[in-house]
């Protein structure tokens, strides 16, 4: 992903989990923000921390959440802490960066909430 956006003309950043995440986040104000919601191998959902800390420190990012636990549960958290493409892997780079370019030329994209579902569940300290 880091080669493909780089090629293309962005300039990447990419965190090795969510605490280099939250430095880069709180250092720089991105205007894209792309975060898996599973951040670790226990399924915590460490995303949607990303993406709430992402929302915070740039209220205009475009921020798009990658998924392969997809749940309505878990999209309807991610739009309601304010992401604004939230996509099923696999999902095709080129398809990404369409969906991407799409957003950020048609800011008035309206997310729309399903109803929640359960999805999460405990995660070890």
């Amino acid at each position: 992903m880091r080669e493909f956006f780089s090629f293309n003309g962005y300039q990447v950043d990419c965190a090795s989990g969510e605490s280099d995440a939250m430095a880069f986040l709180d250092r720089s104000p991105y205007d894209v923000v792309i975060t898996d919601l599973h951040l670790t191998p226990h399924r915590c959902a460490e995303g949607m921390a990303v993406l709430r800390r992402a929302r915070s420190r740039n209220p205009r990012a475009l921020i798009v959440m990658l998924t392969a636990y997809a749940s309505e549960g878990s999209e309807h958290e991610a739009y309601s802490n304010g992401v604004n493409l939230y996509e099923t892997k696999p999902v095709g780079l080129a398809k990404l960066a369409a969906s991407i370019e799409a957003a950020r030329n048609d800011r008035s994209i309206h997310a729309t909430l399903k109803t929640s579902g359960e999805w999460g569940g405990s995660c070890p300290e």
